[in-house]
C-alpha cells in the first residue's frame, strides 16, 4: 500500500508542477521583454548623457555647438604615437613619405612618434588622411605617394 501511495504522491507532484509551468511561462514572457526594453532605455540613456557632455564641453569652451543628432566628421577616431610608428612601419614607409601621405611635416610625425599615449590631431583632415592611411596597403600607398610626387 505504500508504495501505491508514493506513486501517486508523485503523480500528483509532477502534475502540479506541470502546471505551474503552464501559468509561469507567460510571467516570464513578459519578464524577459521587460528586461530588454530596461537594457534599451540604460543604452539611450548612455547615449544621450554622452551628448550632453559633449555640448556642455563646447559651450564651455565657446566652440561651435553641433546639431542634435549630427555625429563628428570621422567618427571615434584616435591613434596613439605607437600605432602611428606601427603604421609607419607596416607601410615600410620613411617619416617624410608618411608626413606627405598625411598632409604634415615630418617633424610632425617624429613627434607623434614620440608620444605617450592618445595624439590629439589639430586637424580634423589629418584625422581623416590617417583614417585612410590605415585602410591601405604598401602598394597602394606607394602609388598615392608617387603620384603625389608626378603631380608636384
Amino acid at each position: 500500500m505504500s508504495t501505491l501511495m508514493k506513486e501517486l504522491k508523485a503523480e500528483i507532484f509532477r502534475l502540479a508542477r506541470k502546471e505551474i509551468h503552464k501559468e509561469l511561462a507567460p510571467v516570464k514572457r513578459v519578464g524577459a521583454t521587460q528586461r530588454r526594453l530596461i537594457a534599451e532605455l540604460r543604452r539611450q540613456i548612455a547615449a544621450l548623457q554622452k551628448e550632453v557632455g559633449v555640448l556642455r564641453k563646447a559651450g564651455s569652451a565657446g566652440g561651435a555647438v553641433p546639431a542634435a543628432g549630427e555625429k563628428e566628421e570621422g567618427g571615434r577616431f584616435w591613434i596613439t604615437g605607437k600605432g602611428v610608428k606601427s603604421l609607419r612601419k607596416r607601410l615600410k614607409l620613411t617619416q617624410a613619405e608618411l608626413g606627405r601621405l598625411a598632409g604634415v611635416t615630418s617633424q610632425a610625425v617624429i613627434n607623434w612618434e614620440g608620444t605617450a599615449g592618445k595624439i590629439e590631431f589639430r586637424r580634423k583632415e589629418t584625422r581623416g588622411k590617417f583614417q585612410g592611411l590605415r585602410a591601405l596597403n604598401k602598394k597602394a600607398a606607394r602609388e598615392i605617394l608617387e603620384k603625389g610626387a608626378a603631380a608636384s
